[in-house]
């Protein structure tokens, strides 16, 4: 009969929704400041960053498309407007990491070259500050926000000499010379002193300039550039997709743990004259809030590796709502912006009602409800409305099918700048500026696109416009979702196509066959996912002509996850000790550039192994040497044969110190025998220490090649050291395992209803167990799903039970690399 091996089969969500949930703890990147100085209020998961994505594989956390439509904003706005972004300390890597993020979500590139980014120190030029690790992951967040929420701005990051509030305020007036209107401020100091406006208020007060801070972290509570009465002070929401909702999103106060925007009463700040809540007599935080957590962002983390990793924090907040103000166009000169909200009468606002950052005695300072709360002030963004100066007026209408009068949703509706989604009932709601507005379009998926139209807006009043839309002529693209690793089994997938609101579609859970209809003479691309864990999603462009079309696909196992079932996980690991204290080991060698002081393995300076491992160590001194002589140095590892792997890693540990000279230590990887060399680890690093490190290096690319070799490469100018230890090069590759899968529902007699939960066993390996799922959103599958591997073929018995029920055994062939279906249905107990 062979083995039956559990599997616990869950229907995959799209993408959106796998990101919505933060999942893993949060905490400050930035530590606590000294006096008179900022921290960042940047916070990061702890989840290990993901260097390479699997084809299709979606980033973890919320994307640029994600924040677009969750607040209403254009997909291509920010045209002609500068952001700047103040930030301490400098991100060498800050350019590289967001071509990284822009690539991702189909933005379009922002580089030095192309005049779109610019990085300056605090006085506008280039000699720029210190790195640090922390700050350089607050700049990747920034940048990645501002990025997603206006593609088409240009940035202006000013890096200033450390984190002293002097110094961060020196960059706010930087930014504003440069000629930015928006300036985003991710930073604070906690707490209101009456000294803060004398000291510091004039580098915070530009009328006509949207200058934007964070409120804070740490739940109630206010904190120092926020409190000032001429910012707009933002708070911090946790975002979610609801699909059930009108909007389509959720959003409530952001709270992890101890952690929540920061918000209350500023005593010693003057209460702006738009502030109208009666609890607080000076001003009151915050103005306006946006997401404050589980956002993605891509960046380099110096020790901690380089990947793509879940943010959050009121960091993220203050840059969605700085590059807002930019989408709606330049503040009037000589005005405030974080008036602007206050003038609309909620007007393009999400009013969040819900939770709360702590207790106090004006209840409405730290527990969100209808209209202004401290946590989220007016709300989120919902358009431009509430973030524009001047007059301007409302649009609303339906979207229609022209053919059957039914509602389009999902329709963009807007001129510019300025759009709109159809609901599900497919109404709109758009803020427009007063006057007339030409080239307003109607598009959407499906449909056939509505002529151009010009409407005239009066400040203060509403316009009613409906539209209908031709429905497009479609025809059918099918084919078969299979497993490509071995077995070639058919697969239950999710099929989604990008752009459209269409829900996805689901293959057949026994033939992996698929039917999507879809306008002809165009092309699409489609998000192809396993509900089986264990599998790569896949990225597929088709091209539809007139005719239907067959596009059958193969997915794959993912070797690093080693979870799909019926695949054994075959792992090789070369490992490297430097345990020889007098040369190094065998196949190892030690290269040097002009230096005769390269790697040794002997600790001549008797520092001992601060890496974490025991016994001897490599490590290449640097300050031992005589003053100002260059070092470059390798560590040259054996060529590695990784020709039958399907993935790669390496891992090591190290530690080291490094001064005011710079030292970069970097890992390499060559194919070609050291002809070439590609950076995979590191970077250069200035006035940083750490010990104890494992660090954890995926590879994948370098799996399939007949020669891999690494370095350990170690560039200086008299600095101090680096100790490595412990290297271990992994090669992942697998392997089917002969058998099939047996799949199908559990129902009850009665009504025929699923039953979620019910357990499916195979008689002849009662420990393998598989439970039954709900599939809320294949319409062509019931609940109580369950799928079963069973490794080896022929006859089996399985049996099906669940509480309150009896247990029903049914009998079926197992074959090789094929899904046999098998139905159950259980008769209530009397």
């Amino acid at each position: 009969m062979g083995l039956s091996v559990l599997v616990l089969l869950g229907v995959t969500p799209p993408a959106s929704a796998a990101n919505q949930a933060g999942g893993t703890d949060l905490a400050h990147v930035c530590d606590t400041p000294a006096k008179g100085h900022a921290s960042c209020y940047a916070m990061r998961s702890d989840d290990p960053p993901l260097r390479r994505l699997a084809a299709a594989q979606t980033p973890p956390g919320l994307g640029a498309q994600d924040l677009q439509s969750a607040y209403s904003l254009p997909a291509d706005g920010g045209v002609g407007q500068t952001i700047a972004i103040v930030d301490a300390y400098d991100n060498p890597d800050a350019e590289a990491d967001l071509a990284v993020y822009r690539a991702q979500y189909g933005l379009p590139p922002c580089t030095t070259a192309d005049g779109c980014f610019r990085k300056v120190d605090q006085r506008g030029g280039t000699d720029y500050p210190p790195t640090s690790d922390a700050w350089a992951g607050e700049i990747a967040l920034d940048l990645d926000m501002v990025s997603a929420v206006a593609p088409q701005a240009h940035i202006l990051l000013v890096e200033t000499d450390n984190d002293g509030l002097d110094r961060l305020a020196a960059g706010v007036d930087k930014a504003v010379e440069l000629g930015a209107k928006y300036v985003s401020n991710s930073y604070g100091r906690t707490g209101d002193l009456a000294s803060d406006q004398e000291t510091y208020g004039e580098s915070y007060d530009h009328p006509g300039v949207a200058v934007v801070a964070a409120s804070g972290d740490n739940g109630y509570g206010v904190s120092f550039p926020a409190t000032l009465p001429t910012v707009t002070s933002v708070g911090g929401t946790n975002l979610t997709a609801d699909p059930d909702s009108p909007r389509g999103w959720d959003e409530t106060v952001w709270q992890r743990g101890s952690y929540g925007p920061g918000s209350g009463c500023a005593s010693y700040q003057a209460k702006p004259t738009f502030q109208k809540d009666t609890g607080c007599s000076g001003r009151s935080v915050a103005d306006v809030s946006a997401v404050a957590d589980n956002v993605s962002v891509y960046s380099t983390f110096g020790s901690l590796g380089t990947g793509w990793q879940r943010y959050g924090g009121t960091s993220a907040a203050a840059p969605v709502i700085a590059a807002t103000y930019a989408l709606a166009g330049p503040p009037q000169p000589g005005t405030y912006p974080n008036a602007y909200p206050y003038a609309t009468g909620s007007v393009g606002l999400n009013d969040i009602t819900s939770g709360s950052n702590g207790t106090c005695a004006s209840a409405y300072l730290c527990t969100a409800g209808t209209g202004y709360d401290g946590p989220t002030g007016l709300g989120t963004p919902s358009g431009l409305a509430a973030f524009r100066s001047g007059p301007s007026g409302i649009l609303t209408g339906t979207v229609r099918d022209a053919k059957t009068g039914g509602p389009v949703a999902g329709a963009t509706v807007g001129s510019g700048p300025d759009t709109a989604t159809t609901r599900a009932d497919g109404t709109y709601t758009l803020n427009l500026p007063a006057g007339e507005v030409g080239g307003l379009t109607v598009t959407a998926f499906g449909y056939g696109p509505a002529a151009p139209v010009t409407v005239d807006i009066v400040d203060g009043t509403t316009e009613t416009r409906d539209f209908g839309l031709t429905a497009l002529p479609r025809t059918h693209m099918r084919g078969t979702v299979r497993d490509g690793s071995g077995h070639g089994w058919p697969l239950y997938a999710r099929i989604a196509v990008e752009g459209s609101p269409e829900p996805p579609v689901w293959t057949d859970p026994v033939t992996g066959d698929y039917d999507i209809s879809l306008p002809k003479n165009d092309g699409y691309t489609l998000d192809i996912t396993a509900a089986l864990p264990g599998y790569e999603a896949l990225t597929r462009k088709v091209r539809l002509g007139g005719s239907p079309a067959a596009v059958d696909v193969a997915l794959t196992a993912d070797p690093d996850a080693a979870t799909a079932v019926g695949y054994d996980l075959h792992s090789v690991e070369h490992t490297e000790g430097f345990d020889s204290t007098t040369a190094a080991p065998q196949g190892w060698t030690v290269s040097d550039a002009g230096s005769d002081n390269g790697w040794r393995f002997d600790d001549p300076s008797r520092r001992g192994n601060i890496t974490g491992g025991s016994g001897a160590f490599a490590v290449i001194e640097s300050d031992t040497g005589t003053f100002g002589p260059h070092q470059d140095t390798s560590l040259n590892s054996p060529a590695y044969d990784l020709s039958d792997a399907q993935s790669a890693s390496l891992t090591f540990r190290t530690g080291y110190i490094s001064n005011l000279n710079q030292q970069h230590m970097t890992v390499e990887a060559s194919t070609d025998d050291g002809a070439t060399w590609h950076n995979v680890w590191g970077g250069p690093k200035t006035s940083g220490q750490a010990d104890h490190v494992t660090v954890h290096v995926p590879l994948r690319e370098y799996a399939g090649q007949p020669s891999v070799r690494l370095r350990f490469h170690f560039i200086a100018d008299w600095a101090y050291f680096w100790e490595v230890d412990d290297v271990t090069l992994e090669s992942r590759t697998l392997k089917p395992i002969p058998g099939g899968l047996t799949t199908g529902t559990v129902e009850e007699t009665r009504t025929g209803h699923g039953i979620v939960g019910a357990t499916v066993t195979d008689t002849s390996a009662p420990d393998a167990v598989a439970s039954t799922v709900a599939t809320p959103e294949d319409p062509a599958v019931g609940d109580g799903l369950y799928t079963l591997f069973t490794a080896g073929t022929g006859v089996h018995t399985l049996r099906a039970k669940a509480d309150g029920y009896a247990p029903l055994a049914r009998r079926g062939v197992v074959h090789d690399d094929r899904v046999t279906g098998m139905n159950f249905a259980l008769k209530a107990r009397p």
